[in-house]
């Protein structure tokens, strides 16, 4: 009973969160509600609260379905056109990002490889990985600029996008297919060892992604993802988020706290930037451009890409990419001995 009263209390907090939203008329009510109920919860009132991780990867497991579904080799093959512009995009955003590290490191008084970690919009999971790895790397500080990136990409961008006015309605329609799209994640469930074994990145939600591709190259109907079943994945991965800030990460330096808040905002300024010319350039909505540069994370952009009716499938090639370009070419770099 002790066990299961933390987690029953999330999810009490996190549907009176969503029941807010709603009444307020917010975007996303079930990730959004749920995420900020959460979080002040947990900042306010010393109460105990946990959140199983398998509660936040069959969030992932629905959202890598419902997106995998969308996926077709026509989509892929299309993406060539844009391949040369996301390598520049990425070389931009890293060479931005070296930047901000620099002049963290002199304000904040952070060493440079630290800086460094905690500054490229990667992985949240993954990056803390890497820098337990790495000795002379401070995990807390990029713990911290990660979790404080998150929750301002996730908070702030589907505010965003939905007063430019320029989003579909963030309106996802029921189906009658609820035990097809259940069966479907099932089997995204069983794969997910052969994702694991190919060390996919976010193999919960990468695995159904890629299974929904394969399904649609043997001409296979997929229905489309129940409402109720995307709502659940939302609260799931909300509560999650919400969880990540510590009352105890904020017992940093005042400097390394502002930095933190203050490089989330500028990369979110910066992909703001970007993200409205690649509405000129490559005639997209604007929410899927902002979804496809937004410095977050790979699933989160996807789940939000989904619930605002953006094109889920654009917006995880590029934040695919991203994270690829990150793992293959900034983490090897910053083993060199001059980030020592």
């Amino acid at each position: 009973m002790r066990a299961i009263l933390p987690i029953a209390t999330v999810v009490i907090v996190a549907i009176v969160g969503v029941g807010i939203f709603q009444l307020l008329s917010f975007p996303m009510p079930w990730m959004l509600g749920s995420l900020f109920g959460v979080l002040l919860t947990q900042l306010i009132w010393k109460i105990p609260m946990k959140w199983p991780v398998m509660m936040r990867n069959i969030g992932l497991l629905i959202v890598g379905t419902a997106i995998g579904q969308l996926f077709t080799l026509n989509i892929l093959v299309s993406m060539k056109d844009t391949l040369l512009f996301m390598l520049m995009l990425n070389i931009s955003l890293s060479v931005c990002c070296f930047g901000l590290a620099y002049l963290l490191k002199i304000w904040a008084k952070i060493p440079f490889a630290t800086a460094i970690t905690a500054s490229i919009p990667g992985g949240l999971s993954q990056l803390v990985i890497f820098a337990e790895e790495q000795e002379n790397i401070n995990v807390a500080i990029v713990t911290f600029f990660h979790v404080i990136r998150v929750l301002f990409v996730v908070g702030l961008i589907p505010i965003i996008v939905s007063l430019t006015g320029e989003a579909p309605e963030s309106v996802i329609q029921s189906s009658n297919n609820v035990l097809h799209n259940i069966g479907l994640i099932l089997l995204g469930l069983l794969f997910l060892p052969i994702g694991k074994k190919l060390r996919l990145p976010v193999p919960h939600f990468l695995t159904p992604v890629l299974m929904g591709l394969l399904l649609s190259l043997f001409k296979v109907d997929l229905a489309p993802m129940d409402s109720h079943l995307l709502h659940i994945a939302q609260l799931c991965i909300g509560a999650y988020i919400g969880l990540l800030l510590h009352p105890k990460s904020l017992r940093l330096p005042v400097r390394v706290l502002i930095g933190g808040i203050s490089s989330a905002i500028l990369l979110l300024i910066i992909t703001f930037i970007i993200a409205e010319g690649m509405v000129l350039l490559f005639d997209m909505d604007f929410a899927t451009s902002y979804l496809s540069t937004a410095p977050g994370g790979m699933d989160q952009m996807g789940l939000i890409a989904t619930a605002l009716q953006a094109d889920a499938t654009q917006v995880t090639i590029f934040q695919l990419f991203r994270m690829l370009f990150i793992y293959i070419v900034i983490l090897p770099v910053l083993k060199w001995k001059i980030f020592k």
